[in-house]
């Protein structure tokens, strides 16, 4: 198939996907992408850029058998702005996240939240506007689905709620996103005796307010002071640091053992590899790659029982696992998740998003 392809919002896990995409896909894909900042602008308003773009090139002039884009861009706007004879080419929307139960600052004004209702609205316009949906977790769709009447409940308008609903459930299914491989230098690392350290918990978070950093201070607080437990820090940092996180620095400095975001994956990796747990205090996960990619090197899960998290463990494995309460068989524990995740493997989800898509060329 050749599919053109549009990203609005190409950093982080975003960009992680459209890579591991263009890396294992056996369709013919072109892809078209902005930045990763200014979210509001993009939803509103990101379409248009790209399809100005678009015009500039020939893209269009070729054989295209379908659109792809991600659920930062107005679907809807996206099919008005193609050429009259592009129109009826369907439109794959893949949904990294969704913003009807997207988080809102801690800072915003409630006029900037209701504001803020535009962006819930447009990816239901988007739900609705495309031919296929393609969420990134069984949470993700459901959380969406079960925030609809609510969200639409705001307005006096009468919306027939129980039929878009349909709609998009029928329209939808899941694909959890690509996470690349494990490489065996690290890998190999890992069996190396007491190259594991148990008393040391990863914490991949980004440094914002979404993820947590209240929740994880009260646990780095609460502990007893000589018992061991140190932290890494590996979340990509910005600008503006979360007050927590600078408690954290400050005042529990003996506890941090690597307080870094590294450009390189695999020094990252070899890192991550050394921890014993991986621990997350997040409000909003829709997936969670990172989380992913720390169990894929062998942390065990000191993960809430809430979001997305379930999804990633099997039954077999208690979902309430930490520290304090470690498995009966670590290695096991290991093993079961490392199958259980294999769909997630980016060649594995990759193959399966070829397979919603459509036969390969």
């Amino acid at each position: 198939m050749r599919i053109l392809a549009f990203q609005p919002w190409d950093d982080g896990s975003h960009k992680s996907v459209r890579q591991s995409i263009d890396r294992h896909s056996e369709h013919d894909w072109t892809w078209f992408s902005l930045p990763g900042r200014e979210v509001r602008w993009r939803m509103r308003l990101g379409a248009a850029c790209l399809m100005e773009e678009v015009s500039r090139s020939d893209a269009l002039n070729g054989e295209i058998d379908a659109i792809f884009c991600t659920g930062l861009l107005d679907v809807a706007q996206l099919r008005a702005l193609l050429p009259r004879r592009r129109r009826e080419l369907p439109i794959i929307l893949y949904m990294h996240e969704n913003q009807l139960i997207y988080p809102t600052g801690p800072r915003m004004t409630e006029e900037e939240v209701a504001r803020d209702g535009h962006l819930a609205a447009t990816n239901i316009s988007s739900l609705l506007a495309a031919d296929r949906v393609i969420f990134n977790s069984d949470f993700n769709m459901r959380s969406c689905l079960e925030a609809l009447p609510e969200f639409l409940s705001r307005s006096r308008t009468r919306h027939p709620v129980a039929e878009w609903t349909h709609q998009i459930r029928e329209r939808s299914c899941i694909c959890w996103p690509p996470v690349e491989p494990i490489p065996e230098t690290v890998l190999r690392n890992t069996g190396i005796r007491d190259y594991r350290d148990m008393d040391l918990v990863a914490w991949p978070h980004r440094f914002e307010h979404d993820k947590g950093p209240d929740e994880l201070l009260q646990i780095i607080e609460s502990r007893r002071q000589n018992d061991g437990m140190r932290f890494s820090l590996f979340g990509q940092r910005y600008e503006k640091t979360p007050h927590e996180l600078k408690v954290i620095r400050m005042d529990h400095s003996d506890r941090i053992e690597c307080d870094r975001w590294f450009e390189d994956r695999e020094s990252y990796l070899m890192n991550l590899a050394r921890c014993g747990w991986v621990l997350s205090t997040a409000r909003h996960e829709f997936f969670g790659m990172a989380v992913a990619e720390a169990l894929m090197c062998g942390c065990l899960p000191w993960l809430p029982e809430r979001l997305s998290y379930p999804e990633l463990l099997p039954v077999e494995a208690n979902r309430l696992l930490s520290p304090m309460n470690p498995p009966k068989d670590p290695d096991e524990t290991r093993r079961m998740i490392m199958d259980h995740l294999k769909p997630a493997l980016a060649p594995n989800a990759v193959s399966r998003l070829d397979q919603l898509l459509g036969p390969s060329p």
